[in-house]
């Protein structure tokens, strides 16, 4: 049985996921993401959460990599506020 992994995104990125436009999805290099990601693996679930609503988006997993900040989106990295030398979680779906 596939895991499920929960996050809660913004209503700009939230709403770039429910086109379609978005199909990855960053989070920082830190223990805590580390933990929460550690059992997740390609073919789990993926359920976006916009914002502190019950509206939801679910998605499968396709692949998680570890990438630096010279690797993000541009609309991404200008979020992060120029990240350069640290890593990220990029997590893909579909």
């Amino acid at each position: 049985m596939p895991k499920t992994l929960h996050l809660t995104l913004t209503y700009h990125w939230w709403d770039k996921v429910s086109s379609g436009e978005k199909k990855a999805e960053y989070r920082r290099f830190t223990a805590n993401w580390r933990k929460r990601l550690a059992d997740v693996r390609p073919g789990d679930l993926v359920v976006f959460h916009r914002g502190y609503t019950n509206r939801t988006l679910t998605r499968r997993i396709e692949q998680i990599r570890v990438i630096g900040g010279w690797d993000l989106p541009n609309e991404v990295y200008q979020f992060f506020k120029c990240p350069n030398e640290s890593q990220f979680f990029e997590i893909q779906f579909r």
